[in-house]
């Protein structure tokens, strides 16, 4: 199993006993045509294990090994298979490890067809609307072909970032699995595409680790950081990364200060001494009174110790001059100025604003708000 398959398959089972021992090539036996997967009695299999989507993504070694139909998708991987990025499920079933397979949705292609033909007629219905209008000012028009390589990136980034980090979206539901183990990093990650080498997609998996976050606690705190993080030519306002849920030793304060021997902020911008705090109302639900007092302790003592602390709420974030605020108040704490945008720009940051936000919306439960780009 490979792509958006492999994908369920860590977050259903995690990690698991790895495969091949060194670099290999796919082995010629794989499953291939829709009726040797119904014979191998596969779909059964994945059923009893959780994945239920239909089709589900397989690779095969070569073009001829391909074939239509709605029970599964078969994916054509020519190139080696790195060492140990696939997980053995027993029985001759492997799935792609979360490196291998954040690889594999850099190298996907998609038909572009009937992008392109959308967008042929959009542009002609806008310039026939403004000649009607008598209007001569220019539209903003993005190439439909170079905003999907960008939103095509930040997908797969999005997903390195899930796996990079300690919770998990439930395998087709809107639940939200947290304290869940990291089962990738940028170094892992790089490392799988060093062994892939020239194969379709490696420079977009390499693009993808420098672009992820490590250590995200929430969907939320991935979106809220790739928003701020992510190149203005992206959508995003091109803040400097900063560490995820990393601890501050505070022991030399204990008694005093703090009543704890570390703390640790959602977003931290250490060399500047910056903390940014996300508060989600379904996650202090889950957890009670408890945990917004654990918070507010925290926050206290990062601010006695000099930390300057920010904080982005569900209605900072739901709407896009909301987080425009955000981000310039950061970039001011963090001696720099946001980038200035051009039209073209500012049309980025809200298609990748509305790319990344309704997903989340869907999985926040009381985290509720309007998404709302004016």
């Amino acid at each position: 199993m490979s792509h958006e398959s492999a994908c369920d398959v860590a977050r259903l089972v995690g990690d698991a006993p790895r495969w091949p021992p060194t670099t290999r090539a796919l082995p010629q036996e794989c499953v291939s045509g829709q009726r040797k997967f119904r014979g191998c009695r596969l779909g059964e299999r994945l059923d009893a294990l959780g994945l239920t989507e239909r089709p589900v993504d397989l690779l095969v070694p070569a073009q001829g090994a391909r074939s239509s139909g709605n029970r599964a998708r078969f994916r054509v991987w020519s190139g080696l298979v790195p060492r140990c990025a696939l997980l053995d499920l027993g029985g001759g079933l492997l799935a792609s490890a979360p490196e291998f397979a954040v690889i594999q949705l850099c190298s996907a292609q998609g038909k572009l067809d009937a992008l392109l033909d959308a967008h042929a007629s959009a542009v002609r219905a806008e310039a026939e609307l403004a000649a009607a209008l008598d209007l001569t000012d220019r539209p903003v028009i993005d190439h439909p072909l170079k905003w999907e390589r960008i939103r095509r990136l930040v997908a797969a980034t999005v997903v390195a970032c899930e796996f990079a980090g300690t919770y998990r979206l439930a395998a087709g539901e809107k639940n939200v699995d947290y304290r869940a183990p990291r089962l990738l990093s940028a170094e892992r990650l790089a490392g799988a595409a060093d062994e892939v080498a020239t194969m379709q997609g490696t420079s977009r998996a390499r693009r993808v680790c420098e672009l992820m976050l490590e250590g995200s606690a929430s969907p939320m705190e991935t979106v809220l950081g790739l928003m701020l993080t992510l190149p203005v030519d992206f959508g995003g306002f091109g803040l400097e990364k900063p560490q995820l849920n990393h601890p501050i030793d505070v022991s030399a304060y204990r008694g005093s200060l703090s009543d704890w021997d570390a703390v640790t902020p959602d977003f931290l911008w250490a060399a500047h001494g910056v903390v940014l705090e996300y508060d989600s109302v379904k996650f202090h639900a889950a957890r009670g009174t408890t945990q917004l007092e654990r918070d507010a302790v925290r926050a206290n003592t990062l601010t006695a110790l000099g930390y300057r602390t920010f904080r982005a709420t569900v209605q900072t974030l739901g709407t896009l001059p909301g987080l425009a605020l955000l981000a310039r108040q950061l970039a001011h704490a963090l001696g720099t100025e946001l980038e200035p945008t051009t039209p073209l720009q500012d049309l980025r940051r809200r298609k990748l604003y509305l790319q990344l936000m309704p997903k989340v919306r869907n999985l926040t439960g009381g985290d509720s708000f309007l998404i709302n780009t004016v």
